[in-house]
């Protein structure tokens, strides 16, 4: 009986442990890794503030009208796309890295209108994955209130429609996206605003659209991390760049 027992209780020992580790693997592939030293230093074109709620990168030397709200993805350390973010400040663009209650964007993503005044202001909203997903979520609840919306790595919109809406779009996606693959990208084209530009990243995955680890279930790139975010800064500048020259 008590050799049962010490069986039972090492089969379990060793049981949580495995758990146990693999969750405390999988929690670091969410944070943020290998940041640029400058990332959150002020700088002559660019001073960083950070709040409870957001990162705001500030651009000094422009006075552009048009400024920028980025939706970190799900459960990921928002300061992963703080390099992203900065870049498109240090082109001239403020830009609000939006932190997310619980890391989880489809239950605040509502904050933002406590934070900004998206009324008073020429916005564009977009975001990575889950982010992606609410910034559409809001474009739908809230047409007319922005000027643009990005979507990075994500097959969203899924469950809605916003392919009657007026509004500039673009979506970034990659080949080897273990979490929104190419496929499922194309099924849901049609819900996209009219318009709307697609741009496959040829070798990038899922997790390269931030300074993330490789998420659970995202496929392996075959560019690198460095690659992955010049090609999506400068889709995104372009896009921006373009709505700017409409305002």
């Amino acid at each position: 009986m008590t050799k049962k027992w010490s069986k039972r209780k090492v089969f379990r020992t060793v049981w949580f442990s495995l758990v146990a580790i693999l969750f405390i693997w999988n929690w670091n592939t969410f944070q943020s890794h290998n940041l640029p030293e400058n990332t959150f230093l002020d700088s002559d074109v660019v001073s960083v503030i950070e709040t409870d709620d957001e990162i705001s990168f500030k651009s000094i030397t422009s006075e552009n009208e048009l400024e920028v709200v980025f939706f970190q993805g799900g459960l990921t350390d928002p300061k992963a796309y703080a390099p992203l973010c900065r870049k498109i400040a240090e082109n001239g663009f403020n830009c609000h890295l939006i932190k997310m209650d619980w890391r989880l964007p489809q239950y605040d993503y509502q904050k933002v209108f406590e934070l900004i005044d998206l009324n008073g202001g020429n916005f564009v909203i977009g975001g990575h994955s889950q982010g992606a997903k609410m910034a559409a979520q809001l474009v739908y609840e809230n047409p007319n209130v922005f000027k643009g919306l990005f979507l990075m790595g994500t097959s969203h919109p899924r469950d809605i429609d916003l392919s009657f809406e007026n509004i500039p779009c673009i979506k970034l996606y990659a080949d080897y996206d273990g979490l929104a693959s190419v496929e499922e990208v194309m099924e849901n084209k049609n819900k996209l605003p009219k318009g709307s530009k697609l741009i496959l990243i040829n070798g990038g995955n899922h997790s390269q659209f931030g300074y993330l680890g490789k998420l659970l279930m995202d496929s392996s790139p075959v560019i690198s991390l460095e690659e992955q975010q010049k090609q999506t800064y400068n889709n995104l500048i372009l896009f921006i760049d373009r709505i700017k020259s409409d305002i």
